[in-house]
């Protein structure tokens, strides 16, 4: 179902019932879809189910440890370094 923003300001108890009895509702805003309201068993399903990409994953680990030392940097790079060169080797032949 969608509803327009201004409806849902005055109405908002239907809506979160509507969500509650499994319906989802999308919210829009000058005609676009801007938010939703889903039910708490369906929230818990998505955040159950969600994988982050590997990018936040890099994120996290980052903010977790600090990222690399200079000298683990220069390693990591210098073996990237080595494998594209092989890489590039054997692809001539």
């Amino acid at each position: 179902m969608t509803a327009p923003l201004f409806d849902v300001k005055a109405r908002l108890s239907e809506y979160v019932t509507m969500a509650e009895n499994g319906d989802v509702v999308e919210i829009t805003k000058y005609g676009k879809t801007s938010a939703v309201i889903i039910s708490v068993q369906e929230y818990e399903r998505l955040h159950q189910n969600f994988k982050p990409s590997f990018i936040e994953q890099v994120h996290k680990w980052r903010r977790k440890t600090g990222g690399l030392s200079p000298e683990e940097y220069a390693t990591l790079e210098n073996a990237l370094s080595r494998n594209k060169e092989t890489y590039a080797a054997k692809t001539l032949f």
